[in-house]
């Protein structure tokens, strides 16, 4: 017996022979679109967190006469609202009349242990926040110029000035099989707009820069903190689990100043073997191998992003919105990271969990656009409390 997906998908064929407007299958010209967009695609299994679906149809937003369908459709979404109990990969799609949507893919996860406590601010009165640039790397153990890069960032973290100022995260998408891998780099790069490798981005801000000098790390981060003043602060409290595989936080804004806020948590790895590609070094001309700086190792590598959990949508990762804090207010959000299997040779498969951390990020809107306005590191189990600038 045909499953319903496959007699659907015949009888749109069936339609579009004999005249009916056809579908778009992948953005030709002339053809109407049908998409189907989830809010998130994993959620847990206690059946009641859930993915909210948004359907678009010729570019508009369906509010009725659509029916999504759970894998081969011979179950149905109540609503627009997934959930579940069993752990697992859901395939929903959507049809609308002959049309069929795309299918998305639902992760259906453990449901995490509780998150320890909102963290307490021991100075109210205080809002003078010290703050943090976010630097995103995009790079890959195939990239032979990223070792450039590389050595740049080294020197900006080792700097007296500029070690404190910023916080670094890598995105590892220029090569698949590299054991940093990040299966969500992709949406991140298209977010920012990368345009090359090596290249590293301010904040979130879609100008980057791929000049892998000293000099040009310190043009960024000084053009980032520039931008805008301070406008909050983060104090975390994590809790790692082994057991249950999972690190859960919860995260505390406090405003300096009455405004909208955003927030944003990525889990980070660092240590990670991955044998590095080298070119030889454009600067020298000699045919000479880029080489590493003292303290320096190309097949190590560190801040690598293993779960960036701030998409607010496919290409916004500026976090999620908190409201309005008025300045001296506080705000919590708890977020969750399943963590994948331990093992002490980090890869694609598997977290080396002696080595995981997270970061938090706070976003704030500037003339229209959001950027990292605040940024700080925690450790997988502990708290970082409000930093208050002297």
């Amino acid at each position: 017996m045909k499953t319903l997906k496959t007699l659907a998908l015949l009888l749109v064929g069936a339609l579009a022979f004999v005249g009916c407007e056809p579908v778009d299958n992948g953005g030709n010209d002339g053809k109407k679109s049908f998409m189907l967009v989830a809010d998130k695609t994993t959620i847990y299994d206690n059946g009641i967190d859930g993915a909210t679906f948004t359907v678009y149809y010729d570019g508009l937003i369906l509010d009725k006469g659509y029916e999504l369908y759970i894998g081969e459709g011979a179950e149905m979404v109540a609503g627009n609202k997934f959930t579940s109990t069993t752990q697992g990969t859901f395939e929903i799609w959507a049809a609308y009349g002959a049309a069929i949507s795309n299918t998305v893919n639902i992760n259906v996860v453990a449901t995490p242990p509780p998150a320890p406590a909102a963290p307490q601010d021991n100075n109210p009165s205080k809002t003078n926040f010290v703050r943090r640039t976010l630097l995103t790397q995009f790079t890959g153990t195939g990239c032979g110029y990223c070792p450039l890069m590389m050595n740049a960032l080294h020197q900006v973290l080792t700097n007296d000035v500029y070690g404190n100022k910023v916080v670094v995260a890598a995105a590892h998408l220029y090569n698949d099989n590299d054991p940093c891998w990040l299966a969500e780099a992709q949406t991140l790069d298209n977010a920012l707009g990368v345009e090359g490798f090596p290249s590293v981005y301010s904040d979130l801000n879609r100008n980057g820069y791929g000049d892998a000098s000293f000099a040009a790390l310190k043009k960024c981060i000084d053009d980032a903190q520039a931008r805008t003043t301070v406008k909050g602060g983060i104090a975390v409290n994590s809790a790692y689990h082994a057991e249950e595989e999972y690190i859960v936080l919860n995260a505390t804004v406090k405003a300096k100043e009455t405004t909208e806020f955003r927030i944003g948590a990525w889990l980070l790895e660092d240590n990670i073997y991955g044998k590095q590609s080298v070119y030889p070094d454009p600067y020298k001309g000699t045919g000479e191998l880029i080489q590493p700086l003292e303290g320096v190792n190309f097949n190590n590598h560190n801040n690598t992003i293993r779960l960036a959990d701030s998409k607010a949508t496919n290409t916004d990762f500026s976090g999620f919105s908190l409201g309005v804090i008025e300045a001296g207010k506080t705000a919590s959000r708890e977020f969750a990271f399943k963590l994948k299997p331990h093992h002490d040779n980090a890869n694609a498969r598997y977290y080396n969990h002696n080595n995981l951390r997270v970061i938090v990020f706070i976003s704030t809107n500037e003339n229209g656009k959001w950027y990292v306005n605040n940024v700080v590191k925690c450790p997988k189990h502990g708290s970082v409390d409000f930093e208050y600038a002297e």
